[in-house]
């Protein structure tokens, strides 16, 4: 593990490239509890909106150095015992009433269960269990909002590509994916990729156990007993050799449900294979705690790069409450961000400085 001086020396070299601009407007994502727009947050800091709106400009000089920045935070808290694990997940933010985006398009909301319109983001992040560290994303269209469908990529061809990109520049154990991407698309790429994975298998999906070719809700081999909670089998999926787990887990309004999780790692027990899938869990809370407080849906700009920069902003927040969170023992970013709203009251808190949450 790095000592605290190197963590503290190595990061504070590696944000050099953030300009003024973008520092005032990661602190008004951060200390501003207004709206998250430049005039709300320029008023809540008792700043110029020019030195918020800068921003936008200065934001492609900088883009591949706020990348760079992430890979560093993630090498700093990775170790050889726990290099940390890669998750890829869409999130969707909610635009109902824009109507110049050229990245709009209907997608399936998971919180009401139906397609509304917005921007799907599909986000890579990495988590060692303690700190998740959000990444890279890109926008996914659905084929029928676009103007022509030239350049069409599927939302699973969108997240190849993020995993190709970070597989080399961060360390990882292994991909942990939800039920999206249980289909043999996804599975063989990382299969021929050499990558391991859990992945959240839909139980109309179809394996091949002792010659048996059934979907897995139909197999006999993976029914529990009374108090059986865990089952894995080996099996093959469209010719891929795999692992599958059943788990009997509490579904909504009290009743029981059975899961399934495919891996490719083997000489795991049946509790360890959905314990390893869970740890990709943070990602949700991550989404919530960028909706919720950090203003990821708020930017009002018609243009497609300014809602690019606004994203990568609330990522840079996050990791600033994410690494505060663990330096100061606290369990949520949300009570750092509490506190560090407390402080701020009419005007930016004097003590206060960016980058000083970013040690290990």
């Amino acid at each position: 593990m790095h000592t605290l001086q190197y963590a503290q020396k190595i990061i504070k070299k590696s944000i050099h490239f953030l300009t003024n601009s973008t520092k005032n407007y990661i602190l008004g994502l951060l200390l501003s509890a207004d709206k998250k727009n430049c005039s709300a947050m320029s008023i809540s800091l008792g700043i110029s909106y020019s030195s918020i709106y800068q921003f936008f400009d200065d934001f492609d000089h900088h883009k591949d150095g706020i990348q760079e920045f992430f890979a560093t935070i993630v090498k700093l808290h990775a170790t050889q015992e726990n290099p940390g694990i890669l998750i890829v997940d869409t999130t969707q933010i909610l635009k109902l009433y824009a109507k110049k985006l050229k990245v709009l398009c209907y997608d399936r909301n998971g919180s009401i269960k139906l397609p509304v319109k917005g921007m799907s983001c599909v986000t890579a992040a990495w988590t060692n269990g303690k700190v998740l560290i959000p990444l890279d994303f890109d926008f996914w269209i659905r084929k029928k909002d676009m103007e022509n469908d030239e350049g069409y990529k599927k939302k699973t061809e969108v997240s190849e590509e993020l995993i190709r990109k970070w597989s080399n520049k961060i360390p990882f154990a292994y991909v942990s994916l939800d039920g999206d991407y249980g289909n043999e698309y996804f599975l063989r790429f990382l299969y021929n990729f050499r990558l391991s994975y859990f992945v959240r298998m839909p139980k109309n999906r179809h394996v091949v156990i002792d010659g048996k070719e059934l979907a897995l809700a139909d197999h006999p081999v993976f029914q529990l007993q009374r108090n059986e909670r865990y089952k894995t089998v080996k099996c093959l999926y469209k010719g891929i050799p795999a692992y599958v787990t059943s788990h009997k887990r509490k579904g909504p309004k009290g009743t029981k449900q059975i899961v399934f999780v495919i891996s490719n790692v083997k000489g795991l027990s049946p509790k360890q294979y959905i314990e390893a899938y869970k740890l990709r869990w943070p990602i949700e809370k991550m989404f919530r705690t960028l909706k919720q407080h950090l203003g990821l849906q708020q930017c009002q700009s018609r243009f497609v790069e300014n809602q690019r920069a606004h994203i990568f902003a609330t990522f840079l927040a996050f990791t600033e409450l994410e690494i505060q969170k663990e330096n100061k023992n606290k369990r949520s970013p949300e009570e750092i961000l509490k506190d560090l709203r407390v402080q701020n009251t009419a005007k930016i808190n004097p003590k206060f400085k960016l980058g000083e949450g970013f040690i290990m």
